[in-house]
């Protein structure tokens, strides 16, 4: 899966210039829609599309365009009548990103993992191998090969789900490790200091830092480049200086990690779901 998005960061009034471009925006969360959740399939512009409509918890109004079609999130006091003016103003860019949509999914598809014998999980950019060993001890990294792989202690009749369990714990201790490691260092190379933190499980953002100076990371990270990696963490630090994301903010970022912006780049293309967990 995949979105076209533009929803914004820090609640900030929406513009006719704003459309998402922090790559570490919020984005919906799929499949289930909440327990309030709208669905308008007869309103009319010129050409004719469908939205849905999802009252959040939020201070503006977010578009969302995914395998679902173009979904609404906004406020409750928000009219739908505002909403409707919203989307005919913008209706040449929404059509602009479905056209997008469609094509990324014809030449691209839904990225999977299946959980068995010899199949591979990205793990910092590069292919790892699970390879199935009930005498193992327990999941374990092989170093020593000169393919990197990772054991299992299961037979190769185990069933996907079990793989997939024990395998999750792996990549979430790794997680841990590898990114609380790189969080230490770039903070103290850039003389910045946080309060604390903690992995996070979202499937809508990279990262966060609050006002309290705590950060959290996506877990999931550890399935990408280590540049990709240092530049989440250096975007989050930069919060610490500047809590948005206007040119101090990105002049930071860059003093922090002078190579950011081919990570940038790179983390628009990836989308959270189509991660293997």
């Amino acid at each position: 899966m995949k979105q076209l998005a533009f929803d914004f960061f820090n609640a900030e009034p929406i513009t006719d210039k704003q459309t998402g471009e922090g790559p570490l925006r919020r984005q919906p969360r799929l499949p289930k829609a909440p327990p309030d959740f709208e669905k308008r399939e007869s309103f009319t512009l010129t050409p004719a599309f469908s939205y849905r409509l999802e009252r959040v918890k939020r201070k503006t109004v977010g578009f969302v365009i995914d395998e679902r079609g173009l979904t609404i999130r906004a406020p409750r006091w928000v009219s739908v009548a505002d909403i409707e003016k919203m989307i005919q103003k913008r209706e040449d860019w929404i059509q602009k990103k479905l056209v997008q949509f469609a094509n990324w999914q014809k030449e691209v598809g839904t990225q999977s993992v299946r959980f068995e014998d010899g199949q591979s999980i990205p793990y910092l950019g590069k292919p790892l191998t699970m390879v199935l060993d009930p005498k193992a001890p327990t999941v374990y990294k092989n170093e020593s090969e000169h393919e990197p792989r990772l054991i299992v202690n299961l037979s190769k009749n185990a069933s996907p789900e079990r793989i997939r369990d024990l395998v999750q714990v792996w990549f979430r201790k790794e997680a841990e490790r590898y990114i609380g490691e790189r969080l230490k260092a770039i903070a103290a190379k850039a003389l910045v200091s946080y309060s604390g933190w903690g992995l996070s499980s979202a499937k809508g953002r990279w990262g966060s830092c609050s006002a309290d100076r705590k950060i959290r990371l996506n877990w999931r990270l550890i399935h990408l480049d280590p540049s990709i990696i240092d530049y989440v963490i250096s975007h989050e630090l930069a919060h610490l200086d500047e809590m948005n994301h206007s040119a101090r903010f990105w002049k930071r970022v860059a003093e922090i990690d002078p190579n950011y912006s081919e990570a940038r780049q790179k983390l628009k293309g990836i989308y959270i779901p189509t991660l293997p967990f």
